[in-house]
Formats: C-alpha cells, sequence, structure tokens
C-alpha cells in the first residue's frame, strides 16, 4: 500500500472547509478511498488541528471532528528522535522539520502540503494537493 503524508495546513483546509483549498483535499481523500493509499498525519497534527478547530469552532465540533478524520488517516508517531532531528536541521521552521522526519522515520516518499517552500530542505517528494491530485488521476487514466 502506497503511504502519503499530509502536512497539518491541508488537514485543516479539509475540516476547516478553507476555500479554494478545500477542493482538491477533498478530492484526494475520496480518491484514496477508491485506491490503496493510506493517507497519514503525525501525531503533533492531530493535536494541532484539535486545537486550532476548538478555538475557531469550539471545543465539541474540534473533538468531533478530530474522531472524523481518525477514520480516514493513520497518525504516525513523533519520538525524541524526531524531535532531535528536527532541532539539528537546516528546517527554519521547527514544526515543518518535525513533520518532514515523522514522515521519513515512517518511511514516506512523499509529503503533500500547500507550503512547500518551506520543506526545501526535505529529501522527500513535496508536492501541493493539486500537484498530487494530479499526480494520481493522471497515473490512472
Amino acid at each position: 500500500m502506497k503511504k502519503v503524508f499530509l502536512d497539518t495546513n491541508v488537514l485543516l483546509d479539509f475540516l476547516l472547509d478553507r476555500a479554494p483549498f478545500n477542493n482538491n483535499i477533498a478530492e484526494i481523500i475520496e480518491h484514496t478511498m477508491k485506491e490503496s493509499i493510506d493517507l497519514c498525519v503525525s501525531s503533533i497534527t492531530v493535536t494541532d488541528t484539535n486545537y486550532i478547530i476548538s478555538r475557531a469552532e469550539g471545543a465539541k465540533i474540534a473533538n468531533k471532528k478530530t474522531n472524523e478524520i481518525l477514520k480516514l488517516v493513520t497518525v504516525e508517531n513523533v519520538g525524541e528522535s524526531t524531535v532531535q532531528r528536527a532541532s539539528n536541521s537546516k528546517f527554519k521552521d521547527f514544526e515543518d522539520g518535525v513533520q518532514n522526519f515523522c514522515a521519513i522515520e515512517a518511511q514516506h516518499k512523499i509529503i503533500v502540503t500547500r507550503n512547500v517552500k518551506d520543506f526545501r530542505e526535505s529529501s522527500l517528494a513535496v508536492m501541493t494537493p493539486k500537484e498530487f491530485l494530479s499526480k494520481i488521476t493522471t497515473k490512472n487514466q
């Protein structure tokens, strides 16, 4: 099964229905449910997403959305080695470094994010939701 790592911003686009970005991630989720593609996020994505939604829409809605998303994604653990690698990396944003090394340690090949420039230091393929969607829909034609 192919694994794809989603950055926090992409998940927030979906859960907060942030136009125009929500359409691409919704299509990706719909498409991957039909394919053998496992969408994955880091454990910090789950906590950060819940916190941000809680601030925007309240704790009850945040918990409901968190439970819904956990049915669609696999959560990859962030451990001490992930944090150490991010801390010692050239990533300008520590959180992006944590996301990157979490994906690497979980043996992902692709990170999907709206902030591709923030992952310049990554050794993984980094693409926007639109680019990833184009890749998976072109491949199946």
